[in-house]
């Protein structure tokens, strides 16, 4: 019975029983989230971006100074949604005038059309991002 004792004593000195310095003292929890994976021509799985050779990606000309031409902005926003973990799944039709980019398509909740909206956004070149995404009723 001493030994449950003394366990139960040095239990309790160990555990922090104040919850605001528990949590000034706690590191943020962030979640993995995993990385979107394609299957090739052969069958196999591959990693569909940010692990790859190590070769630089290729980026389309620009029309003028560093402003990508709207069919070029187009495949690298529909590049974007693709390789992004929170919009693999989502099958979104993507049109591109003046970098002005108009995001169409079905999505499921708004956790959705945010991080569409945001993903699209985030492209270089993109001036303004057009919200015609279709929503559950």
């Amino acid at each position: 019975m001493k030994d449950r004792q003394d366990m139960d004593d040095i239990a309790d000195s160990e555990i922090e029983i104040d919850p605001t310095k528990a949590v000034e003292e706690a590191e943020p929890y962030f979640p993995p989230t995993d990385p979107v994976v394609r299957i090739d021509h052969r069958g196999e799985t591959r990693i569909a971006g940010g692990f790859g050779t190590g070769e630089p990606a290729q980026t389309p000309p620009a029309a003028i100074g560093d402003v990508p031409p709207d069919e070029a902005l187009e495949d690298l926003v529909h590049r974007a949604l693709r390789l992004d973990a929170s919009t693999a799944h989502l099958h979104l039709k993507v049109g591109v005038v003046q970098g002005v980019v108009r995001v169409r398509g079905a999505i499921e909740d708004e956790t959705d059309a945010e991080s569409a909206l945001a993903v699209a956004g985030d492209v270089p070149g993109v001036v303004d991002v057009i919200d015609e995404l279709t929503r559950p009723e």
